[in-house]
């Protein structure tokens, strides 16, 4: 049974990975993502570059499907993995590549629901796996930590975009006040994270976005207000993962590594 959760983990992210790379050079003959995007832009839409962390991310899933099914050809009973990732990945994998197709579609509604799923997925797993408040092996963290935390971190950026987009396809448009909310209430929620939960490189994928939403807004010489609250919020959220990283620098992944650990 294990085997057939390492493929599967194996299949769903070749599905995605596909997905988006038919959709993303537009073989399908459908409009790019970008398209989309830019037609049902808001203020909590991030400037166009945010969007290469997609590289750093497929490129830990990578590293994640092929530690999970290191002994997919001889088993061995201590790599519980597979199992406990079950079906939550392959869930995640499969909305992934859906969320793409639906998007560029603009069944804008669907898309947010489908990002969604693929949200509470990743949570999920954060949650079954036990990520950030045990200590594993430094291959743990790297392999299976890092790649999940920054996805998850990253969708949940991408989940508060495509609701607002959805909410624009409405013709409901969010003001500068409200957007600015919004960010703080997701900052809220990100730290309340960061402190039960340790997920240092979770809110850095979101520090990334919200960044990036700043920028979109400066360039595009938009709202000041929206500017401000997402450079200072980012600000404050670095900071707070600065202070959590010495705070718990014994337990860091330099020290666990001068260690030998």
């Amino acid at each position: 049974m294990k085997q057939l959760w390492q493929l599967g983990n194996i299949l769903s992210l070749i599905f995605a990975l596909v997905a988006n790379f038919l959709v993303g050079a537009q073989i399908l003959g459908l409009p790019s993502i970008n398209q989309i995007s830019d037609k049902y832009a808001t203020l909590l839409t991030p400037a166009g570059y945010a969007f290469s962390i997609w590289s750093l991310i497929y490129v830990f899933l990578i590293v994640f499907v092929i530690y999970q099914a290191r002994d997919i050809v001889k088993p061995r009973q201590e790599n519980n993995l597979p199992r406990l990732v079950g079906p939550f990945f392959i869930i995640a994998s499969i909305c992934n590549g859906l969320w793409t197709y639906v998007f560029v579609n603009e069944m804008v509604g669907l898309s947010v629901f489908v990002l969604l799923l693929l949200a509470g997925s990743l949570y999920a797993l954060l949650w079954r796996l036990k990520i950030a408040i045990t200590d594993p092996p430094i291959k743990t963290i790297l392999c299976v930590w890092w790649p999940l935390m920054i996805y998850t971190g990253w969708v949940t950026v991408a989940s508060l975009v495509n609701a607002a987009s959805w909410l624009e396809s409405l013709n409901i448009t969010l003001t500068p006040t409200i957007a600015s909310i919004v960010l703080i209430v997701f900052a809220i929620i990100l730290l309340i994270l960061l402190i039960k939960r340790n997920v240092r490189e979770l809110l850095l994928a979101c520090i990334w976005g919200i960044v990036a939403i700043g920028v979109q807004q400066m360039q595009l010489l938009g709202s000041q207000r929206v500017v401000i609250t997402a450079f200072t919020v980012a600000g404050l959220l670095l900071i707070a993962v600065g202070v959590h990283a010495y705070i718990n620098r014994k337990s860091n992944l330099l020290a666990r590594l001068s260690k030998g650990r």
